[in-house]
C-alpha cells in the first residue's frame, strides 16, 4: 500500500539503530548518507513517530524508535526466510509432492526412490497415496495427488502424461497344497484351474496382465472369484479357492497358506508407469523421474531377475 514503508527504508532504520550513526550506517549499506537520511524521514513520516534523536554529537533511538527497532528485527528476518522460502521452492528444494502407487511396490522400489528423493530435497513435504490405478487418474484430475506410480491403464488419458518405468514379472500364487510343487513352472500347467483375480473396477492392470499372460500360454483362465484387494486375494488362494498371478514383489513376503512358483520364459508382465498432469513440471517431479530411471537401469545391467531370484526370493518392483 501507498502509506506502507518500504522494506529499504526498513532497513536503513534497521542499520541506524544498530550503529546510532549515519556515517557508519551510510557504508553499511553502500550509500551516501543523504539518501539515507531521505529513507529515514520517509519511514518517520509514513509511521507517524520520531525515531531517532540526532544532535551534534550522537544520534540516540527514542522510546518509539527502541520499540520499533525490537520488532522489526524479527520481521525482517521473517521477510529474508519468506524469501529464501520462495527461491529454493523455485528450485524444488522445498515444497509438497503428493504421490499416488499402487500397492507392491511399497516393498521395494518407492522405499528406494524416495531415500534418493529426500537425499535431492530435503525439506520435500512428501505425502503418499495408496490407490489402485483407476483411483489414482482419478486423483490426478482432481488434483489430489501430483503424480502417480500406476500400472498402465486400459484406457490412455489425454490430460495425462506418462512416463513406463518397467515391467512388473508376475508370479503365480498357489495353495500350499498346490500338486505343483516347483519353484519354476509353466503357465500353461494352470490351464484347468481355476483363477482368482482382482475386481475389474479396481485392478483392471492387473487383469490385462493376467488375460494377456494366459492368452499367450494357451488358454483363456476360469474366473472363480474377484477380490478387492490383494490380502483378500491371497485369502482366497490360502483357502483352495483358486490359483493367481500376482506381482512378484509380493513373494518376497511370506504368506501363510500361499506359496510362489516363477513363471518360465516370463510370459506375465505388468507395464508400471509414472504418471502426471500434461503441461505441469517442478525440480522434483524431474529428480523423481531420473531416479526412477536409473533404478530400472541399474536392475537391468545387474541381471537381476526382477521377479525372482535364484533362491525364490522375488525381487520385483511392483
Amino acid at each position: 500500500m501507498a502509506n506502507d514503508p518500504t522494506v529499504q527504508q526498513l532497513r536503513v532504520f534497521q542499520v541506524l539503530a544498530e550503529e546510532l550513526h549515519f556515517g557508519r550506517a551510510a557504508q553499511r549499506l553502500h550509500l551516501t548518507q543523504p539518501p539515507l537520511t531521505r529513507h529515514l524521514q520517509a519511514l518517520e513520516q509514513t509511521i507517524g513517530v520520531r525515531l531517532l534523536d540526532r544532535s551534534s554529537r550522537r544520534v540516540e533511538l527514542t522510546a518509539a524508535g527502541a520499540a520499533f527497532a525490537a520488532e522489526l528485527t524479527g520481521v525482517l528476518a521473517r521477510l529474508d526466510r519468506a524469501r529464501d522460502i520462495a527461491r529454493r521452492a523455485e528450485q524444488g528444494q522445498i515444497g509438497r509432492l503428493a504421490i499416488g502407487y499402487v500397492e507392491p511396490l511399497a516393498i521395494d522400489l518407492l522405499p528406494r526412490v524416495l531415500r534418493g528423493l529426500r537425499q535431492l530435497h530435503a525439506d520435500l513435504d512428501l505425502q503418499l497415496h495408496e490407490l489402485h490405478t483407476d483411483e489414482q487418474v482419478e486423483a490426478l484430475r482432481t488434483g489430489t495427488i501430483d503424480c502417480g506410480l500406476l500400472r498402465a491403464p486400459a484406457n490412455v488419458d489425454p490430460e495425462l502424461d506418462f512416463d513406463p518405468v518397467g515391467n512388473d514379472d508376475l508370479v503365480a500364487a498357489l495353495p500350499i497344497a498346490h500338486r505343483l510343487d516347483s519353484p519354476e513352472i509353466d503357465l500353461a500347467e494352470l490351464a484347468d484351474e481355476e483363477f482368482v483375480i482382482y475386481r475389474r473396477d479396481l485392478g483392471q492392470g492387473m487383469i490385462t496382465a493376467t488375460l494377456t499372460g494366459c492368452a499367450a500360454a494357451g488358454f483363456t483362465p476360469t474366473v472363480r472369484h474377484q477380490a478387492q484387494s490383494t490380502p483378500m486375494l491371497l485369502t482366497l488362494v490360502a483357502a483352495g479357492e483358486g490359483v493367481a498371478l500376482v506381482s512378484g514383489q509380493l513373494s518376497r513376503i511370506p504368506r501363510p497358506g500361499v506359496k510362489f512358483a516363477r513363471l518360465r520364459g516370463n510370459p506375465a508382465k505388468s507395464t508400471v508407469m509414472l504418471t502426471w498432469r500434461r503441461g505441469e513440471s517442478s525440480p522434483v517431479l524431474l529428480n523423481l523421474r531420473h531416479l526412477l530411471k536409473n533404478f530400472e537401469r541399474d536392475h537391468a545391467d545387474s541381471g537381476i531377475d526382477r521377479s525372482a531370484n535364484r533362491n525364490g526370493e522375488a525381487s520385483a518392483r511392483s
